[in-house]
């Protein structure tokens, strides 16, 4: 498992974009109880130190003031709650222990992907040292142990704890990005609208996490059903990279997934375009759906012009299912009326010969995107599903294929029986 540090780089890969995987460090100075209830041997120990001090050095010459009276060198010494036992805790297995303590060993459960037991330890921070410094990080990571653990509703309420009460924390951005992810999980694309919205509000935002944010808005928009509003999203997105990539590196990753969300909304288009009776309206809509056809196609091009591997292979892949998508809308398309039920089984075989140049062109597609992927190292799900639908399609190909030798191979024994005869 990658650890990042305290307000990290995203991990922005294909279909769930998240920031901040896992804190490792607190933040913020060491700050501590004064209440009697948390007043702790350390903290006893260290005032009877201070006091010694005081004390042994109140005569010495050091401390005396030109004009003869006493320096005050008394330092004070703060130091963080200490849980001490008589016994082990039955949850924890420890005697004694402060909030450095549980966060590094709950660090250490969560690097070794024991989550529950991770959580414990986090959990034990938020409850029983809630001044802690280490309190935004444990919050954090205890969302992140129950995300993983697909229990999104608690996860929701650890990331709350630091968006909520806790502006200031250097893991704030990163809990406001996992917030609205949960809410795109869970399908509260209006609440993760919400969050986002808050989140582009922040002015000290970074140029890259703005820029993430913005494509997260589209799509959380595009789930919500808002299509057109999604789209400018998109639009103003990729206007953003272009504006500041020059001023700073940016990751060209939210730029490629801008556009292929871009994309995917042309797709939705040409997939919307019936295809209808009578001929003259039949012909006309064949035209639109191939020119939607070709717009959708122009968006995934340029989606791989970016130069993400992850973007590229999932555009590849969308390209060979625009074919596809097409030879099945076609070979469903309802056949002229005037036929007779003879004529029309005549008229889709023809259409079905007509069409195998889709499928060779979809499969001619995966293959690159396969090629590309091999050469990108890239496997991810969108190469899996290029693989299966080239095996998928050459199967249909070659099959179509064997049927076509098979009616050749009968009509000419059909010809030659008459000479036989």
């Amino acid at each position: 498992m990658s650890i990042y540090e305290v307000g990290s780089a995203t991990e922005m890969l294909p279909d769930r974009p998240m920031h901040g995987t896992l804190q490792t460090e607190p933040q913020g100075s060491l700050r501590v109880k004064t209440d009697m209830n948390s007043f702790t041997k350390t903290t006893i120990v260290c005032v009877f130190i201070a006091m010694c001090a005081t004390w042994g050095c109140a005569s010495s010459p050091a401390n005396i003031k030109p004009d003869g009276s006493k320096q005050d060198t008394t330092e004070m010494v703060v130091m963080e709650p200490l849980h001490i036992g008589l016994k082990p805790d039955p949850e924890l297995g420890l005697t004694d222990f402060d909030a450095s303590a549980l966060f590094h060993e709950g660090l250490r459960l969560h690097e070794a992907e024991k989550f529950s037991d991770a959580l414990k330890f986090y959990d034990r921070i938020l409850s029983d040292f809630p001044k802690s410094r280490y309190v935004s990080a444990a919050a954090f990571n205890a969302g992140r142990c129950l995300e993983l653990l697909h229990r999104d509703r608690e996860a929701i309420e650890r990331y709350r704890m630091v968006t909520e009460n806790m502006p200031r924390s250097k893991d704030w951005v990163d809990a406001m990005f996992r917030l609205a992810g949960v809410y795109q999980e869970l399908d509260e694309n209006s609440r993760a609208i919400s969050v986002l919205n808050r989140l582009l509000s922040r002015q000290s935002l970074t140029a890259s996490d703005r820029m993430d944010a913005m494509v997260l808005l589209g799509e959380s928009l595009m789930n919500h059903g808002d299509l057109l509003l999604a789209e400018r999203k998109f639009h103003d997105a990729l206007r953003f990279f272009r504006k500041h990539e020059k001023e700073e590196y940016l990751d060209p990753s939210p730029a490629a997934r801008s556009e292929f969300r871009l994309a995917e909304l042309a797709t939705g288009r040409f997939q919307a375009a019936p295809l209808r009776l009578p001929e003259e309206r039949m012909k006309k809509d064949l035209e639109n759906k191939a020119r939607l056809l070709l717009l959708a196609q122009a968006g995934y091009l340029r989606t791989m012009r970016w130069g993400d591997a992850d973007w590229a292979t999932a555009a590849g892949y969308r390209i060979g299912k625009l074919y596809l998508d097409l030879h099945e809308a076609m070979e469903k398309s309802p056949a002229p009326e005037d036929l007779s039920d003879e004529e029309v089984a005549v008229y889709r075989d023809l259409l079905k010969e007509r069409l195998a140049v889709l499928l060779r062109k979809a499969l001619k597609v995966f293959e690159m995107t396969l090629e590309l992927a091999e050469r990108t190292r890239s496997d991810n799900s969108w190469t899996r599903a290029a693989r299966q639908e080239m095996e998928r399609v050459e199967n249909l190909v070659l099959g179509r294929q064997e049927k076509t030798k098979d009616k050749s191979t009968t009509s000419q024994e059909h010809q030659q029986a008459p000479g036989q005869s």
